[in-house]
């Protein structure tokens, strides 16, 4: 039970409540009014049915560059969230001609199956690799495309991309997925699979088929038995072909945002499953993130070593949402502390990366100074800023205070 909903606990924590809900209202205007209408519009290339890559910070497109396949499936899931909560009336259709020109642009390009990386402004594919981390966002595009519009017939391209995984990625050591076909050099990652439970999860609660979650339990021990360590009780980033720490330095690389975005995505597989195993993992994650995971200002570092020490000065938007997704998830639980949290991170996040920025855009880095480090809007950070603000939204649904 959330101890917050009865006695003096609870009348304690209805300011930081209230102001939660003030928070969620006054975003999710923010997105019905300025940002889904921005980027189905200027974020939007109508002629050829696609999203942008990015735009500048004063909203203008960019004529030049690949296109990733990565921000078309996540602007996918984005409207389509806005479609289902009923927050911009032209999401629907907006959803489904995305959806097409998707398949259109990347799917089985150059006659091999799986789905290109990139491609030109003209349609002609800038890089054919078939990238793992690519795909995992197809299947959440196919997940939320399904979600939105009932056609469960999709769900046989999901199938389909996860048969093209299994039968051209997955690792010969090690376990898991590997990054890429044709191979690239570099590090294995845990990111493109935390992404693919995050589909896999996303698939299940389409279409509660069970194979989905039985493959999200595969990476659910992958994660306990290869990406978290235990000693440090840390969230490595970097592994080598047989998914160990990589060597070096880079074997001790810890990003706090995905500690975040590891708790959110495990709490849904807990009650996906209804197994409590997660929530020790999830206590590890989110103790070691709360420790070490921000600076002097309180917002989230992009980077630190396992041990606690800083690593990158810069701090990104991203992980903002993601410290607010977790907290309100652990805060509703009863974690002590975690609502509060919630509600200063979000005043940050508006402040420091909303307000300055274009209306319905945002800066998504500042420097170790807090400036903006870049002058360019990328569409792929629209995915957790959504994200953020539906959680907002249905905390604020779910816990009304008088």
């Amino acid at each position: 039970m959330d101890p917050s909903s009865t006695g003096e606990r609870g009348r304690g924590l209805a300011p930081t409540r209230r102001a939660i809900a003030a928070s969620a209202a006054h975003l999710t205007d923010w997105a019905r009014k300025h940002a889904l209408p921005f980027w189905a519009t200027a974020g939007y290339d109508a002629q050829n049915d696609r999203f942008e890559e990015q735009l500048t910070i004063a909203g203008e497109q960019m004529r030049e560059g690949p296109i990733r396949l990565m921000v078309q499936a996540r602007q996918i899931h984005v409207y389509a969230l806005a479609a289902r909560r009923g927050w911009y009336e032209p999401a629907l259709p907006l959803v489904e001609r995305a959806f097409r020109s998707m398949q259109r642009d990347y799917h089985r390009r150059g006659g091999r199956d799986g789905w290109a990386f990139s491609i030109l402004r003209d349609g002609k594919v800038a890089d054919p690799i078939r990238d793992l981390y690519a795909h995992a966002f197809v299947l959440l595009a196919i997940a939320s495309y399904v979600e939105a519009t009932g056609k469960s017939d999709a769900l046989n391209m999901a199938d389909e991309t996860l048969a093209f995984l299994d039968n051209n990625l997955l690792a010969p050591r090690g376990g898991g997925y590997v990054e890429a076909v044709p191979h690239r050099a570099g590090h294995r990652r845990q990111n493109p699979h935390m992404h693919l439970f995050e589909a896999l999860l996303a698939l299940w609660e389409c279409s509660q088929q069970s194979r989905y979650l039985e493959r999200a339990e595969e990476l659910f021990v992958l994660l306990k038995s290869r990406f978290f360590q235990s000693g440090s009780g840390a969230l490595i980033e970097y592994f080598d072909d047989g998914l160990r720490p990589a060597a070096g330095l880079d074997g001790t690389v810890v990003e706090p945002g995905h500690h975040y975005e590891w708790c959110w995505l495990l709490r849904r597989f807990e009650g996906a499953t209804g197994r409590q195993e997660p929530g020790s993992l999830v206590d590890a994650l989110y103790a070691h993130a709360d420790r070490n995971g921000f600076d002097r200002e309180g917002l989230v570092v992009d980077e630190i070593f396992a041990d606690g020490t800083p690593k990158t000065q810069s701090r990104r938007l991203w992980p903002m949402t993601e410290a607010i997704k977790c907290n309100l998830v652990e805060g509703a639980r009863g974690r002590t502390g975690c609502l509060d949290k919630a509600a200063v991170l979000t005043g940050l996040l508006a402040a420091r990366f909303l307000e300055p920025a274009l209306q319905g855009g945002w800066v998504d880095r500042l420097d170790a100074d807090g400036r903006p480090i870049s002058g360019l809007v990328p569409a792929s950070s629209l995915y957790h800023v959504m994200g953020a603000i539906d959680e907002l939204a249905q905390f604020a649904k779910s816990h009304q205070v008088e």
